[in-house]
């Protein structure tokens, strides 16, 4: 969160103009002009790809400053997100963006099951806007799991004994495998954070 540094008047009794705050203040009213310009991009493609170009030209903190504004004003922050996120180098950003992106935007989303708590294998597949699909693939025995992995539409396997079911289904049995294997330090793939949307679902 960024500190706004005070301004200090000596000799003067009137009244001190209190300095705007930027963009990227916690303190910056919700729903100013920044969210009508905002929305008003999200619009054009042109003005986003300039929106996208911008926030790569920016320095780390700025560039997260620039993120929370969009994800605080946009209606929809998806787009701009994803624009970000497409160009954005550092390993750390991205993640911390893809995260953003699961847990607030606008993602088609849904789930594959077979089996119990005991046994079986799941597919959460997600699609977001300009990405091509993607899944997590989970497969378990004796409640523990025994694959976790990151598939591209490319790389989907043929899973026909999978069936379609809500995505709070799939994770009444998915939540309890996964946070064992996290407590116990299994490994995850990289980019599994992308995914964290279906495991906020209340």
């Amino acid at each position: 969160m960024e500190r706004l540094v005070g301004v200090v008047c000596l000799g003067y009794s009137g009244a001190v103009k209190t300095p705007r705050p930027g963009i990227a203040s916690a303190n910056r009213p919700r729903l100013g002009s920044f969210a009508s310009l905002i929305d008003q991009v999200l619009d054009d493609d042109d003005a986003l790809d300039g929106l996208a170009f911008a926030y790569a030209e920016l320095g780390e903190p700025e560039r997260r400053g620039l993120a929370h504004a969009v994800l605080q004003d946009a209606g929809n922050p998806t787009q701009a997100l994803v624009a970000f996120l497409a160009v954005e180098e550092n390993p750390r950003l991205r993640q911390r963006l893809a995260g953003l992106i699961s847990k607030h935007g606008c993602i088609d989303q849904c789930a594959f099951l077979e089996g119990t708590e005991a046994q079986g294998a799941a597919r959460l597949m997600q699609s977001l806007p300009g990405l091509e699909p993607e899944s997590l693939r989970i497969a378990w025995k004796d409640s523990k799991i025994a694959s976790i992995e990151i598939e591209s539409r490319k790389s989907l396997r043929n899973d026909a004994s999978l069936l379609a079911v809500s995505v709070a289904e799939a994770m009444q049995t998915l939540a309890p495998i996964v946070w064992r294997h996290i407590r116990s330090g299994g490994e995850l793939p990289d980019g599994v954070e992308r995914f964290a949307g279906f495991f906020s679902v209340g």
